[in-house]
């Protein structure tokens, strides 16, 4: 479990459903981190561990934050909502892609040969 953040960031979220998804923790658009992305936002994000399904499910976005939105954080704010709101969530479970192994399968073999180099 102590690697479990760099193992996660050595894959990335295929979301369908957004059930298995976390909204800022996990790389599931443009292959980054939206706490990376958009590090103003995530300081003051009231739910950091919010997941996909649960933001996406209402209009305007179900994210709130500890303070108003000025400045570089309204800009950003709405950067960030325009790379999500043509996101359309299906039935279909979340699906982990590893980028280690061509089928995006993970496995035990590919993680140890990245951790002991």
């Amino acid at each position: 479990m102590n690697i479990k953040d760099q193992m996660m960031q050595l894959g990335k979220f295929k979301v369908n459903s957004g059930a298995q998804t976390r909204f800022w923790e996990d790389i599931w658009i443009r292959n980054t981190l939206l706490q990376n992305k958009f590090p103003g936002l995530y300081n003051i994000v009231r739910k950091k561990y919010a997941i996909v399904a649960q933001v996406l499910s209402s209009n305007p976005l179900n994210i709130f934050f500890r303070r108003p939105l000025v400045g570089n954080n309204l800009q950003c704010w709405h950067r960030m909502v325009a790379s999500v709101v043509d996101i359309n969530l299906g039935e279909p479970p979340d699906r982990f892609i590893w980028s280690l192994d061509s089928k995006g399968v993970f496995t035990v073999r590919s993680m140890y040969a990245i951790f002991n180099q």
